[in-house]
């Protein structure tokens, strides 16, 4: 889903026999909404509250999975005033892992403050690969060995929670910005009972990992991350609750609704 990260989170690569005990994860299609809310702001931060909504679609597209995730926030302001910050990401990538489309578009009051969009491709599993952006202006950006893409990254980590695994730090390519890949490093919690549930959904009737997310950008040398992402992550891959965490001030995600979408005949 949404990128994200903690600071001070040690870099810790999970072994090959946490990987060797994971079975195959089934992510589930579906749409969800979630309202989103100021959590908590730093000294300096300017935010004096904040309200939204959130909606992710994830999509089996029988060729690739599909995801359409916006998010819409408004901001007040300490000193005054408010705006309307908005967020489109599409994507779609390839079943086998190696081929990845992504479009991006931010605006701020209803204009257009940035636009992403391109494509990525690996050489095959394990390997690097490319990244072409056709926007905002044509570039190419040669990606690492070992790079994943997101929802191969998704399968992968709920792979490692269901092995038993604690930890799981990979590279990722997401196309959300010109930044790059980024190294992602992941904390696991012990598997919890299913959380009060609303809306009821059989979606959530599993019971789920508690998990924090580090995005470090390749390209840095900070050692503390750009972003973080705590999450109630269940083995179908529905998230009951998400926390954004930015450098100066965090959001809190509240799951409203949850639909089960069909699985496409292909």
């Amino acid at each position: 889903m949404v990128r994200g990260v903690w600071a001070a989170i040690a870099v810790v690569a999970v072994t090959v026999a946490g990987d060797a005990l994971a079975g195959p994860a089934d992510l589930a299609p579906h749409r969800a909404i979630y309202s989103m809310g100021l959590a908590s702001t730093k000294s300096g931060s300017g935010i004096a509250a904040a309200s939204g909504t959130m909606s992710y679609q994830f999509e089996d597209a029988c060729d690739g999975w599909l995801v359409e995730n916006r998010i819409a926030v408004t901001y007040a302001y300490t000193e005054g005033g408010q705006a309307l910050s908005a967020t489109d990401f599409i994507t779609w990538e390839s079943k086998d892992g190696l081929h990845y489309r992504f479009r991006m578009r931010n605006t701020r009051d209803g204009q257009v403050t940035e636009e992403v969009e391109g494509q990525a491709d690996l050489k095959g599993k394990g390997l690097g690969g490319t990244a072409r952006f056709s926007r905002p202006e044509p570039m190419t950006l040669a990606l690492p060995k070992g790079t994943l893409f997101p929802t191969e990254h998704t399968l992968r980590l709920l792979d490692v929670a269901q092995g038993g695994g604690r930890s799981f730090w990979r590279v990722v390519f997401d196309g959300s910005g010109l930044d790059g890949p980024y190294e992602v490093n992941a904390l696991i919690g012990p598997q919890s009972q299913a959380l009060p549930v609303k809306p009821v959904s059989t979606l959530l009737g599993s019971p789920h990992w508690p998990m924090r997310l580090a995005f470090f950008p390749v390209s840095s040398p900070e050692e503390v991350p750009n972003f973080e992402m705590s999450l109630a992550y269940h083995p179908n891959g529905v998230a009951q609750e998400i926390v954004q965490t930015f450098k100066n001030f965090s959001l809190k995600g509240r799951l409203d609704s949850l639909e089960t979408l069909p699985r496409r005949g292909c």
